[in-house]
């Protein structure tokens, strides 16, 4: 920031007139406002009203507006994220922009300054008065607000890789499998996992506090993880049948469970009856612009990438590109997705590669599924920023590992400082707006990266810290299967072992922390999707505070303290910070208060503790 005042003189702005910047809420009848700014801002307000609403003053028409000043959403010491809330409009439109004061140039400009769409300028009634001096919402259509599922905001999710979890019909297993207890994961065995095992520990997952679950793909494939499809309208028969897949629904779904499915439309594999014509025909099949063949002949298999003359995932041959941009694949495709909506009532679809299918494709399959059923939750494999799929409503949510990653960093593999995971986590937040962070699909491991205990190199207090942080995220977190019980696990294939059902080998202690977070997370939900966060250092002590912005948050706060170096009494922080509520201590009780603090007792180093105060307090 120092360049940048040297350079420009003037503060910083950034918004634009469109997600995630400004939404209209439809939910709350609500019009959100974001506005990012340089640490030097002081309070901003929101200057808006009707863009034709002007009254005759000293013989010149002037522009009636009203003004409202801006809550702190996020701070970080490179950046502010201010928030607005405003009523709907009489008319419904309106044109706006932002008034400011500087710490930096004060002096320089006493009047503050004015921030719309064509810059910053000194702030004057005179800028006011220019008709496009601002920022435009030229009409609020409903039909044009982001449309998300209410339900995916509540959601606790539990990811299971069918082949690994639990094998509930050994008449199904694949003969020869592996050993479940004693046999090592790899790229091309099998261990008997199918959805009747899935299905007889619905009531462990319910215990758990589980309220959706996520299975990686389960249709006909020759490999153990299923991403290389050979029939999307058929459950693979080592993992059952459709009608298991009904059962585990129905079953699921009494339990106020919710069943995503995993989807491969990017591509698929290379027994596919699509691409085994091409692979016989060449170029008189019928199916051949149904992928990307840049000339013939095709080869089924290709060892050296650089002659590989068709597309496919990464340089693999064996998984050919779907040509997406086909009407007939478009068809087939979405009729895929549609067929277990309508035959087993499944709630929701996780998108493979996401990122390398066309926009087109994608707008027409999200229209298609939300027609089908109006809350179903769309999620896209994508590992940075989505923005550019979610913003416009073709995705709900993606797998947020950007934010996810940020937590894991600092409290797992401790490569980080405070600041930076804070300056990262705030990036993640105000990519999307607030509607979407409410279902954002939070993560720290799956069945890609390596195991979160992995990455804490076996510290059980690392991976509870972590998971407390995740938690007080606004979105919709996810366990990956055994996370919950202290399984390890490097990449592909070592995080994809068999779950451990022997109680023996289980940690009970941590299974019981799962539960509690869980619990506690439900308590203060409302507070939890409807946050501000600010993050301070008080004499090496974090603390990351989240303040209710709005009526549904019903005020209150919630601030995990976790000191740095040395232990920080729990009296002392008392009155800025509230009543300890929740401890990430190893052997925490599992029943009401959820905190194994009390009076006289300290916040140890490497340990993190979560306050409430029913009043939010100033701490910045």
């Amino acid at each position: 920031m120092g360049t940048y005042k040297l350079h420009h003189q003037r503060p910083f702005f950034q918004h634009v007139a469109a997600l995630p910047w400004c939404c209209y809420d439809k939910y709350r009848d609500k019009i959100v406002i974001r506005l990012v700014s340089s640490p030097d801002v002081e309070t901003p307000v929101i200057i808006y009203g009707d863009p034709f609403d002007c009254a005759e003053s000293d013989g010149k028409w002037v522009w009636q507006y009203r003004e409202e000043a801006m809550s702190l959403q996020y701070a970080a010491p490179s950046r502010k994220v201010w928030r607005a809330e405003l009523d709907v409009p009489a008319r419904r439109r309106m044109k706006y922009g932002f008034r400011a004061r500087s710490a930096f140039f004060r002096y320089d400009c006493p009047e503050g300054w004015y921030f719309s769409e064509n810059g910053t300028v000194p702030f004057s009634e005179d800028e006011l008065a220019v008709y496009h001096n601002h920022f435009f919402y030229p009409y609020i259509h409903t039909a044009d607000a982001p449309a998300v599922p209410q339900w995916a905001g509540k959601t606790v999710w539990y990811q299971i890789f069918p082949d690994r979890f639990r094998n509930g019909d050994p008449a199904i297993s694949l003969p020869g499998a592996s050993d479940w207890e004693r046999d090592e994961p790899a790229y091309n065995n099998f261990f008997g996992g199918d959805l009747e095992g899935i299905r007889q520990k619905l009531g462990y997952l319910k215990e758990l506090g589980i309220s959706g679950i996520y299975l990686t793909p389960i249709f006909q494939s020759p490999s153990n993880h299923k991403y290389d499809t050979e029939d999307y309208f058929r459950i693979d028969e080592r993992f059952g049948s459709t009608e298991s897949l009904k059962a585990l629904v129905r079953e699921a779904h009494a339990l106020n469970i919710r069943v995503m499915l995993d989807a491969v439309f990017n591509h698929t594999g290379s027994s596919h009856p699509f691409w085994r014509d091409v692979l016989a025909n060449q170029e008189r099949s019928e199916y051949r612009d149904c992928f990307y063949i840049h000339n013939f002949p095709v080869e089924e298999r290709c060892r050296d990438r650089k002659k590989i003359n068709y597309e496919c995932f990464a340089f693999s041959s064996r998984m050919p590109k779907w040509n997406t941009e086909n009407p007939r694949v478009k068809e087939y495709l979405i009729g895929a997705a549609l067929h277990w909506i309508r035959e087993c009532d499944i709630d929701a679809w996780r998108l493979d590669v996401a990122n390398e299918v066309s926009f087109d494709f994608w707008r027409e399959f999200s229209a298609a599924v939300h027609r089908e059923k109006k809350d179903f939750y769309v999620i896209g494999e994508v590992w940075n920023d989505a923005s550019p799929w979610i913003n416009p409503g073709y995705f709900d949510a993606a797998m947020n590992y950007p934010l996810g990653m940020a937590v894991s960093g600092f409290f797992l593999q401790k490569n980080t400082d405070a600041e930076d995971v804070t300056e990262r986590l705030i990036r993640a937040l105000t990519r999307y707006s607030d509607l979407h962070n409410r279902i954002a699909f939070n993560l720290m491991d799956s069945h890609d990266p390596d195991r979160a205990l992995t990455r804490a190199r076996g510290s059980k207090s690392a991976l509870r810290n972590a998971f407390t942080m995740l938690f007080l995220m606004p979105g919709s977190p996810c366990i990956y299967y055994g996370t919950e019980i202290g399984m390890t696990g490097g990449q592909d294939p070592q995080c994809r072992r068999p779950m451990i059902w022997n109680e023996e080998k289980q940690d009970r202690d941590l299974l019981a922390f799962f539960q509690r977070l869980i619990r506690f997370r439900a308590e203060h939900l409302d507070l939890i999707n409807n946050s501000a966060m600010l993050y301070t250092c008080r004499e090496g002590v974090h603390c990351w505070t989240f303040s209710g912005t709005n009526a549904v948050a019903q005020g209150g706060s919630l601030t995990l303290i976790y000191p740095k170096e040395k232990p920080v009494s729990i009296e002392s922080l008392l009155p800025a910070f509230g009543e300890p509520m929740f401890s990430a201590a190893e052997n925490a009780p599992s029943t009401p208060p959820d905190t194994n603090v009390s009076d006289g007792a300290a916040v140890l180093p490497g340990s993190a503790v979560v306050f409430y105060r029913k009043s939010p307090k100033t701490i910045l």
